[in-house]
């Protein structure tokens, strides 16, 4: 079959790669091919119009014939019509499998045609490589290489490929590091593609120099600075690192510095940069015009305002007089604004006029306020969620559909839907509704794993060997529920626990839990072995506060422990050893306003609780123990927290001496650190009965009060696999019972404290928080060892 183009047409397409073309005869339909889709349209209509019969695919390989033919805006059975045609052209073209496309017809019969569309195919990836790359690993760049074998070849994904790997070199200090891509042909229309890395060395920043800072101290520049001078550390902590992105970012921080010193005219010239001649160091210079420093003058609102001016004043902290500050300004803005966003106002506007007068060096602040209309929220949107069920994310919402948009509302929401733990990221955003006063809120999601199944066996230094096994489900079956199934063992303890908790029962406010265990706790003088559990209501007061109710009941068994020196004087200590049954009912009030119940990083915890075992609950132990617990976490710089803890705990008996199995033991990794595990407490002088002139011996008897406080520096060490040091400081004491409060007999100091500090560093691992923490007691007893070196699973508060 011979085929004319129809020039007019290739005129057009010519800048789209592609050819269209006519031919002057032409087979019948029949002769097609088998590819062709073949349909009998009979003879009728505009005769100056054919109608096409059959389209044939050929040069087709990868792409199915039916896929390029759904593409096509021309179907067998229509019209025929060139500027169609001509769409369907860029419409294969778009699709991006082919290097070439042409179609063309067979117009034999003026009324009936068969359109012929020819491809060629862009080759197919066989394998993609990198090459010449050392110092970072496959590893660490195959997650930003996304051209894949097997996929079609698209240049433009391979060069953006290219520059992602560059830029990852960039971020790791390879400053001069460049990459290539290559393509190699092979048979059957595949290719190999490759990036050729050429790392060159790493580019290390040397020294920072700030030119014509007059008022402001380097030290105080580089403080806000992220790139910093490379030093002895530098292999561990990337310092020296120089990135372009955090540098632009630490020149706007440099001005910001300036700005919120009264600087209203700084200006951060062009950094000078530069290398040393063996391309490994880097010399940074950044000119700084500083100008005049100014003061605030007049404080002024204007435009729309919602109630009194006075009101408006009150959530502003500039004052006049003082040096001009922006970022102070920028925070009263947020300020007046969430007056307005709580009132409904979804859209306002807050513009600070600012009127300068240089002769006296101020600055006058006219807060101009654009309120618009109020906003009602029309409709809440969850996403992201692919097991969490609705209803779970939406409980911990406080913003409602059909009520006035509220800021605060928005912000809390977000914080409460991130405490769950549930979910790695929670994105709230808004958009316009169907009218200009109506909002709709989305909440999207990135839900994390919340079920573990564990098996494992480690070691403490604390109790030897460790073998855990635990099945638990934070979320479990997206209804928001947590159970657990775990089971330990080692040369101090064995348990087996299972617990349950729902907090919001049958989609209430209240709150409901069980728990049962049976565990084995040897406490080196003494072993106490115990099975019981708890039954436990509770229920939210406000999104903050809960009331719990819970009764409890355990039979403890006690008797001297297997490493005690105690030998045959057991018998003068029968009134402490007591076997029976613990029967109490327990009131708790919590009090969390934690960011992240987990790993809190900001915020605070308050917990009381009062446990009375009566006789007529059928106890044999029977006593009032009261526990209070503080927690309180401050963010700081450069992902420093500081946590601070107070414990405190008290017991009374009702009827008889108390068993040494309800009284306090502290010391050890979770209470006071440097000072061996259950060391701290009262003792008493004993012997062994089986030989009277036996060395009297001390044996440690536990207090009916204990106080207890923890503080924490925890800071970011390799922050991308989960390790951060810490410092602490323990201070703390067990108190006896004929001891009044705060005063011991054997410490002396403020209130009877043993004090410890010490250092330490957390992995936040896959099978949760590893805690190495090295504690030096400061109160040394007789028997202290000068630092204690301790291990645990688990996170401390």
């Amino acid at each position: 079959m011979s085929r004319t183009p129809l020039l007019l047409l290739v005129t057009v397409l010519a800048t789209q790669g592609v050819a269209y073309a006519q031919t002057g005869s032409a087979p019948a339909a029949e002769a097609a091919g088998d590819d062709a889709l073949k349909v009998d349209v009979p003879r009728a209509g505009d005769p100056d119009r054919p109608r096409v019969v059959a389209i044939q695919v050929e040069g087709n390989r990868r792409v199915e014939p039916d896929a390029i033919r759904g593409a096509l805006r021309t179907k067998v059975g229509s019209f025929f019509d060139p500027l169609l045609a001509q769409d369907d052209i860029k419409g294969l073209w778009r699709l991006g499998f082919f290097s070439d496309v042409q179609i063309l017809v067979d117009d034999s019969d003026p009324q009936r045609l068969v359109l012929v569309v020819r491809v060629a195919e862009k080759p197919a990836i066989r394998s993609v490589q990198i090459r010449g790359n050392k110092e970072l690993s496959d590893d660490d760049l195959k997650d930003i290489v996304d051209v894949k074998p097997f996929s079609i070849l698209d240049m433009g994904a391979v060069r953006r490929n290219s520059k992602k790997i560059q830029d990852k070199y960039v971020e790791k200090g390879y400053f001069l590091a460049d990459v290539t891509p290559v393509v190699d042909k092979l048979d059957n229309n595949e290719v190999a593609v490759f990036f050729d890395v050429n790392e060159h060395a790493k580019v290390e920043v040397k020294r920072v120099t700030f030119v014509g800072n007059m008022k402001v101290k380097d030290e105080d520049l580089r403080g806000v600075m992220e790139t910093s001078e490379g030093g002895f550390l530098s292999f561990f902590t990337s310092s020296g690192t120089f990135r372009e992105e955090v540098f632009k970012r630490d020149l706007s921080n440099i001005q910001g510095v300036y700005y919120d010193r009264g600087f209203i005219h700084v200006k951060v010239g062009q950094p000078q940069i530069s290398l040393s001649g063996d391309k490994r160091l880097i010399y940074l210079t950044v000119p700084i015009t500083e100008g005049e420093q100014y003061n605030v003058g007049k404080i002024d609102f204007a435009g729309d305002l919602v109630g009194k001016k006075e009101d408006l004043f009150r959530k502003v902290t500039v004052s006049s007089g003082e040096l001009f500050n922006r970022s102070k300004l920028q925070r009263d803005i947020m300020a007046i604004a969430d007056v307005y966003y709580d009132a409904g106002y979804a859209y306002a506007n807050i513009t600070p006029q600012t009127t300068v007068d240089a002769d006296k060096k101020i600055v006058d602040l006219t807060f101009d306020v654009q309120k618009g209309e109020q906003a009602f929220i029309e409709r809440i949107e969850i996403t992201g969620n692919h097991k969490t069920r609705d209803k779970v994310i939406r409980r911990e919402l406080r913003v409602y559909e059909g009520e006035l948009f509220s800021g605060t509302g928005l912000r809390n929401s977000r914080q409460r839907v991130t405490a769950l733990g549930f979910f790695e990221t929670v994105d709230i955003a808004q958009r316009r509704g169907s009218a200009d006063n109506q909002i709709i809120v989305t909440v999207n999601v990135k839900e994390k794993p919340t079920g573990t199944f564990q098996v494992g066996l480690g070691f403490s230094s604390i109790e030897s060997f460790l073998l855990t096994a635990q099945v638990s489900q934070n979320n479990a079956f997206g209804w928001g529920q947590t159970a657990s199934l775990a089971a330990q063992i080692s040369s101090l303890r064995s348990l087996v626990q299972v617990s349950f908790i729902d907090p919001y029962f049958f989609d209430t406010n209240w709150i409901f839990s069980f728990d049962y265990f049976r565990q084995d706790l040897d406490y080196y003088g003494f072993i106490r072995r115990s099975n019981g559990g708890d039954l436990t209501f509770g229920y939210h007061l406000t999104q903050d506060l809960m009331l719990h109710l819970g009764y409890a009941i355990e039979q403890v068994e006690v008797e001297p422990g297997r490493s005690s020196s105690l030998g045959g004087s057991d018998v003068l200590l029968a009134n402490r050893f007591q076997n029976g049954l613990t029967s109490s009912l327990r009131l708790t009030l919590n009090w969390d306003q934690r960011d992240n119940r987990l790993f809190p990083t900001a915020g605070n915890y308050q917990s009381a609780s009062i446990e009375y075992s009566p006789d007529w609950l059928g106890a044999s132990f029977q006593f009032v123990r009261v526990n209070a617990n503080s927690r309180w976490y401050f963010p700081l710089f450069w992902g420093i927290v500081f946590k601070a803890q107070g414990s405190l705990g008290y017991i009374h008996s009702l009827k008889g001496s108390l068993p040494i199995s309800e009284l306090f033991f502290a010391g050890g990794i979770n209470t006071l650190r440097g000072y061996s595990l259950r060391s701290v407490a009262p003792s008493v002088r004993v012997g062994d009965s089986r030989n009277p002139d036996a060395a009297l011996t001390s044996f440690l008897v536990g207090g009916n009060k204990q106080l207890l406080f923890n503080f924490e520096l925890e800071f970011p060490i390799f922050e991308k696999v989960g390790i951060r040091g810490v410092v602490f400081y323990d201070a703390g004491n067990v108190y006896a019972q004929d001891e009044n409060w705060f005063a011991s007999k054997t410490q002396s100091g403020p209130i009877g404290l043993l004090h410890s500090v010490g250092v330490g560093f957390r992995w936040f691992s896959p099978i949760g928080p590893l805690r190495f923490e090295w504690g030096i007691p400061l109160t040394k007893r007789p028997g202290d060892e000068d630092y204690l070196f301790e291990f645990t699973i688990g996170n401390f508060f």
